[in-house]
């Protein structure tokens, strides 16, 4: 029983050293391959692509406009899918099952719930 276990081991180890070998293999750079994109200069020490420009700088209040107008938008259709909701309602006559319209109204007005509260959050 200790032989098999023994041949075992050495097996897993075999391999396990003959996989790190080509992984190695895998890993090593030859000297003919670039190092950088053709497009960058290696003398910068980012290393980024000259033809890409910066990002312009962000205006904070122009961005707190835009998100307080999609606040309003989305509480706007968020009633109208909320009075929606109310009148699938009304209009469900048993109390032991629902409809599945009743059902995917319910999760549009979690879903955009959900977005008018990460807005909120963001000011």
């Amino acid at each position: 029983m200790l032989a098999g276990r023994r041949y075992f081991m050495a097996e897993i180890a075999a391999a396990l050293a003959g996989s790190k070998v080509l992984y190695a293999g895998i890993q090593r750079v030859s000297p003919q391959t670039k190092r950088f994109p053709t497009n960058a200069d290696p003398t910068n020490p980012i290393n980024e692509p000259d033809d890409i420009p910066p990002l312009p700088p962000r205006n904070p209040k122009a961005q707190l406009k835009e998100n307080q107008k999609k606040l309003r938008d989305n509480a706007d259709h968020l009633l109208e899918l909320a009075k929606g909701l109310k009148e699938e309602a009304d209009k469900t006559q048993q109390a032991d099952v629902l409809s599945l319209t009743l059902v995917k109204k319910a999760e549009e007005v979690e879903k955009l719930a959900r977005q008018i509260k990460d807005l909120a959050r963001a000011y």
